[in-house]
């Protein structure tokens, strides 16, 4: 039987036919299976991203309540209750996982200086009879790396661990003080911030010369004069420009590296090879401690109102409405920007109350706590020999002996000894020495009557001391991704995503009580910060801290 030519053509047609059908449903499917694999991946991109925004809250959420807690810790120590024993200031830590109050009491556990409050009530030298020789005995004047807010708290709720630091940023020398009208003391304070910078990296990597120091500073007196300020660059919106005013008084610290001479990488800490850490600026310079109490507009430290030797107004003359410092107060001090309760402890918040109370301890320096770069540089070397000061910077890094005999026979409630190595992990630091009062600075190696001559010792009188009232608070909180990760060297950071806020914060003891002005509001930070050791490259080898 013969096949029809035209059957034949159809057949042949459909063959090619059924090639065509197979490619389009191949390019269907791949059309599905690309808006299948779209799908997911927007949807896994939403859920990153929600999961992201819920962990970052959560942070926020931790840090607020450690907040509350070193606050706590900073201003009960002004008051000496951070002495007691722990139990006794057992409060509510809520969302602290089970972990009830820490409070100011944990102070106790190491050294004898450590948690005594300082009561700012002089630098050792005011305050007459027993109960003045009582305080100086517990080192209530004084504030030390041995005190509760020094050392760096750790808390877990749930799978995010919060860290804290706190520098007073009385260890730090002010820049401001360029700025003082008196030609001779300018020069001082020129020459000081100079051999400060020049001693900042001494033997690191980014060392600075002495005339790398005076490019610096001369570029950080420019910025400051009005007439040196680049239009070009953002102006600060505190400080008037009238041209009665000759400077503009910094508004944050970072402003500095505006100028093309300070890089990130001098600003900031820097963690090199072999655990050293190259301190940065912000570990040396501050704008913190000389508060005024000036309306708004000031732009100098010394005006019509009456000041002290230090610049710092007079609060007895000052308005008790007046803004503190350059810095914010109010309803900025919380961690999301809201009113935070820590900052206005009784009354109602603002400035009420802030001038009755002890005068601002202002610029002297702390010797207790004040770096190496600043103890090396703060006097010429005709003044205190570098051999001095290496003697001063030795003896403060030196275990006391009596302390450590103390805390080894003190009794301890389990208890207390449980929470506290929850917080601080299972080593304990041993105490180290400290100046309760500026007096005692003549039992230190080179620093006695008959070593120092008058002026000198007239010097160190007014310019150093061993208080502070104003203190940076960071608070680091990172999620934990692994339960069971152990740091293996002195600085690593746990791997994930981490927040870190900071705030300056100024402690006044009033009639009162005690009250927290925050001069900077907290604000999100790049860099995770230690506390440099004097001598980094003596440490013992590093063993990661148990905590229970």
């Amino acid at each position: 039987m013969r096949t029809s030519p035209r059957i034949s053509a159809l057949s042949t047609a459909r063959r090619g036919e059924r090639g065509v059908v197979l490619i389009l449903t191949l390019f269907v499917l791949f059309l599905v299976i690309a808006l299948i694999a779209q799908l997911t991946l927007g949807a896994e991109v939403a859920h990153q991203a929600t999961m992201n925004r819920s962990n970052r809250l959560r942070m926020r959420l931790a840090i607020r309540s450690a907040s509350e807690e070193i606050l706590t810790m900073i201003s009960d120590d002004a008051t000496g209750e951070a002495s007691g024993g722990l139990g006794s200031a057992l409060g509510g830590m809520g969302g602290m996982g089970g972990m009830e109050g820490m409070a100011g009491a944990l102070g106790d556990s190491g050294g004898s200086g450590f948690g005594n409050g300082a009561s700012e009530t002089g630098y050792g030298d005011e305050g007459s009879g027993e109960e003045g020789e009582d305080e100086e005995e517990d080192a209530s004047n004084s504030d030390s790396f041995e005190d509760a807010w020094a050392r760096p708290l750790r808390v877990m709720m749930d799978d995010i661990e919060v860290t804290t630091f706190v520098q007073d940023e009385n260890s730090k020398f002010n820049l401001h003080l360029l700025l003082v009208k008196d030609e001779q003391e300018a020069t001082e304070n020129y020459e000081r911030a100079v051999r400060i910078l020049d001693y900042l990296r001494e033997d690191m990597d980014g060392d600075l010369g002495e005339t790398d120091a005076r490019i610096i500073i001369d570029d950080i007196m420019r910025w400051m004069q009005v007439g040196g300020r680049n239009l070009d660059l953002p102006q600060m919106p505190r400080h008037s420009l009238d041209e009665e005013d000759e400077y503009i008084m910094l508004s944050s610290l970072e402003e500095l590296m505006l100028l093309e001479s300070v890089p990130a990488s001098l600003f900031y800490d820097q963690l090199g090879d072999f655990e050293i850490i190259a301190p940065g600026l912000e570990s040396i310079f501050t704008i913190w401690t000389t508060p005024t109490f000036d309306g708004p507009g000031t732009g100098s430290l010394e005006d019509d109102a009456a000041t002290s030797d230090s610049g710092i107004t007079d609060p007895e003359s000052a308005p008790a409405s007046a803004d503190a410092g350059t810095g914010d107060t109010g309803d900025t001090g919380g961690i999301d920007g809201s009113q935070d309760e820590t900052d206005t402890r009784d009354g109602e918040g603002g400035m009420e109350g802030v001038l009755d109370g002890e005068p601002p301890i202002g610029t002297k320096i702390n010797l207790n706590t004040a770096s190496r770069a600043v103890l090396e540089g703060y006097f010429s070397p005709q003044d205190l020999s570098p051999a001095k000061v290496e003697r001063l910077i030795e003896w403060l890094d030196e275990v006391d002996e009596e302390a450590l005999e103390e805390q080894e026979n003190a009794e301890e409630d389990s208890e207390d000894r449980e929470l506290r190595q929850s917080l601080y992990g299972e080593l304990e630091p041993e105490p180290k020495h400290f100046l309760k009062t500026i007096e005692e600075l003549a039992e230190v190696d080179g620093f006695g009557a008959e070593e120092l001559d008058q002026e000198t010792q007239a010097r160190v009188q007014e310019l150093l001391g061993v208080q502070s009232d104003v203190f940076s608070v960071y608070i680091y909180a990172s999620r934990k991704i692994n339960p069971e990760w152990q740091p293996e060297h002195r600085y690593q950071e746990p791997p994930g995503h981490s927040l870190r806020m900071k705030a300056v914060i100024w402690r006044r003891t009033t009639a009162d009580g005690v009250r927290l002005v925050f001069l900077e509001p907290w604000h999100e930070v790049p860099f995770t910060r230690w506390r440099i050791p004097p001598f980094q490259r003596d440490l013992p080898v590093f063993i990661a801290p148990r905590f229970y």
